[in-house]
């Protein structure tokens, strides 16, 4: 079906049916307690209306058909647009990772013989899966004979707001397990978290994680972490990389509540399901249905700590809103393969 035929149809019964109530009220309430019900009166109304809003979403359904129409000829099918949404969403990275590197010089200096470990850079732009507005974040690890994850998150926090001196910096706040570090870069602000750890033991590479308390009542506390751990059980190749990139990209083009990390984990639990093709298309819509049958029963572990249940991040209510919304998108690309750029970014042709 295409958007004017679905649009004309769905104006119609909407339309038709507003006027048709309206009309009935009118009808029910009228001042003359004489006056009978007019169902002639009311089928006009509905007919009426009916065409109004079926006229309308003619329109407005031609104009959507041409868009992507237009759309699908400067690209040619549907694979070239989901590539040149990679491309749109893709963000250069080099003055972050520059000003990024400046920074880790920075804490190694300062804390050079509190630190465990060299500052290193982690998260999504070394995994391969950053979109544009990716945060960059910075590891430290602190040795095991500092003190409490709580100090050293304190000691961390007080040299970022009192002792560094970066004029790029336009704003810092403390985060749940970081400090946030608004850096200005050209015409926009960019972020790098900085991610204060203790080792827990010498010799591994497991560390406490602070937990910073973000309600009225609650506590601070703390969890163990292992970002090798990680990194390693999310090792993706290129192919997956760009799938998951996409599925980032869907995220926040539909606003769906839904964390990063989870995302990255179904996106692996449906690649060892099913390997990946090559075909971008056929690999992203397997991914988004794999979602759509497991995101409700799936139980997902974190590999660096067993106690961190990541699919408990969301409700099951949630986790059921997701899931209809992937099987509602399915529907609509069996229909008209086109309609997924209602789900992606509306990239305007030059044509």
């Amino acid at each position: 079906m295409n958007k004017g035929k679905k649009y004309a149809q769905n104006g119609a019964l909407v339309f038709g049916i507003g006027n048709a109530i309206i009309n009935a009220f009118k009808q029910l309430n009228s001042n003359d307690p004489n006056s009978e019900f007019d169902w002639s009166q009311l089928f006009v109304a509905a007919g009426k209306g009916a065409l109004v809003g079926g006229t309308g979403g003619l329109i407005l359904g031609a104009i959507r058909d041409n868009k992507m129409n237009k759309v699908l000829l400067e690209f040619n099918s549907v694979p070239n647009y989901l590539h040149k949404t990679l491309n749109h969403y893709k963000d250069d990275n080099t003055l972050l990772l520059n000003k990024a590197e400046q920074l880790k010089s920075n804490f190694q200096s300062k804390f050079k013989s509190e630190l465990a470990l060299k500052p290193k850079i982690t998260g999504s732009v070394v995994k391969g899966t950053s979109i544009y507005g990716s945060d960059v974040d910075i590891q430290l690890c602190f040795k095991k004979d500092f003190g409490s994850i709580a100090s050293v998150y304190d000691t961390i926090s007080d040299y970022i707001f009192d002792e560094l001196k970066i004029k790029e910096i336009k704003e810092i706040r403390e985060q749940k397990h970081s400090i946030g570090i608004g850096i200005q870069l050209e015409n926009e602000v960019k972020r790098i978290d900085i991610i204060p750890t203790r080792l827990i033991e010498n010799g591994k590479n497991d560390v406490q994680l602070f937990v910073n308390k973000i309600g009225f009542f609650e506590k601070s506390t703390y969890k163990k972490t292992n970002h090798e751990k990680q990194m390693l059980s999310l090792k993706l190749n290129y192919r997956e990389q760009r799938i998951v990139r996409l599925l980032k990209i869907w995220k926040v083009e539909n606003n769906l509540k839904i964390k990063s990390i989870f995302l990255e984990w179904l996106a692996k639990k449906s690649f060892e399901s099913k390997p990946i093709t090559n075909k971008i298309e056929k690999d992203l819509t397997n991914v988004i249905y794999f979602i759509a049958r497991n995101i409700e029963f799936i139980r997902i572990v974190d590999t660096a700590n067993s106690n961190n249940v990541i699919s408990n991040t969301l409700t099951y209510e949630e986790k059921s809103s997701v899931s209809r919304f992937c099987f509602n998108m399915l529907d609509n690309l069996r229909v008209d393969k086109r309609n997924i750029i209602d789900y992606f970014p509306s990239l305007e042709p030059t044509i």
